[in-house]
């Protein structure tokens, strides 16, 4: 992989312009474990990324009607990955996450934050008819991370400030008549009412979907206005990502509102994945660049 500078020009500016109003200091316990990855590319930026990433079945014409009609969507690509997925039916992706210890060379350079990502994936930016690629309109953030909604909003996403609960972690615990949840809520403009909630118990393996489809999904480079292109490379090989830390399936319900989607919605018995994936962050590159990704 060529490493460039570039990248890190652009975090270190994201960092001064956040300077007034963050601090690295967090304002609760982190349950996250450290980046493994920092000094293994000291050039680039890295981190982890902690939490859940579900599939959420959609109808494919809801799904041609919110990505912008000059894309395609790659419909053979994602059925080939998803064996068994419902017919008409795509793959929206809801991702609630920590971003924990980004920074360079072992250096944490920005305050962990959360956010909460409502994606598409296996989008034509390119139409040359394969090269996969996430579009994301939206991005619900830590409201008080100014580095993190300036990074957003150079892509041209529109960056939600919000709180979350729990506070600076990648989920809570709970019990209920099912066994044990876990559970993560996003409030926006101080109100008491979560524009997105998540909930999910363990399953006893990964499916139905495969693991392969979450690689897939977590490494295609993100757009919103295709100016510039954000590529996340993760790692599912890591010590945070195998053995005893491998990858949990997981089923549950999502509540998503207006105008995240068009109207309020709520989605039962989905099927995800509770994860923790160290990354390399690429920033503001030609889109054209990730051709065949």
């Amino acid at each position: 992989m060529h490493l460039s500078n570039f990248p890190v020009a652009c975090l270190l500016c994201a960092v001064a312009l956040a300077v007034p109003t963050t601090s690295l200091s967090s304002p609760t316990h982190v349950d996250s474990a450290p980046n493994p990855i920092g000094t293994v590319y000291p050039t680039s930026v890295t981190g982890t990324i902690n939490g859940t990433i579900a599939v959420v079945p959609i109808p494919y014409s809801l799904a041609r009607e919110l990505i912008p009609s000059q894309y395609g969507i790659l419909k053979k690509a994602y059925k080939s990955a998803l064996p068994g997925f419902p017919h008409d039916m795509y793959p929206l992706i809801v991702r609630s996450i920590l971003d924990h210890d980004v920074g360079l060379n072992g250096t944490q350079l920005i305050p962990d934050f959360q956010s909460v990502h409502i994606f598409y994936p296996f989008v034509d930016l390119l139409g040359d008819g394969y090269s996969s690629f996430v579009y994301g309109k939206y991005l619900i953030l830590t409201g008080t991370n100014t580095a993190a909604i300036g990074g957003s909003e150079a892509y041209g996403q529109i960056a939600i400030p919000a709180t979350f609960k729990p506070e600076n972690n990648s989920y809570a615990f709970s019990h209920s008549s099912r066994g044990q949840e876990i559970f993560l809520n996003a409030y926006t403009n101080e109100s008491d009412t979560a524009v997105v909630t998540t909930k999910f118990r363990p399953l006893p393996s990964v499916g139905p979907w495969p693991l392969e489809f979450y690689v897939n999904v977590t490494n295609q480079p993100i757009f919103a206005d295709a100016v510039k292109c954000d590529q996340q490379i993760t790692f599912f090989n890591t010590t945070l990502s195998t053995g005893a830390n491998a990858p949990v399936g997981i089923i549950g319900d999502i509540s998503i509102s207006a105008p995240y989607l068009p109207s309020d919605s709520t989605f039962r018995n989905v099927f995800g994945l509770k994860l923790d994936v160290a990354f390399i962050e690429n920033n503001l590159l030609d889109c054209p660049s990730l051709k065949g990704l």
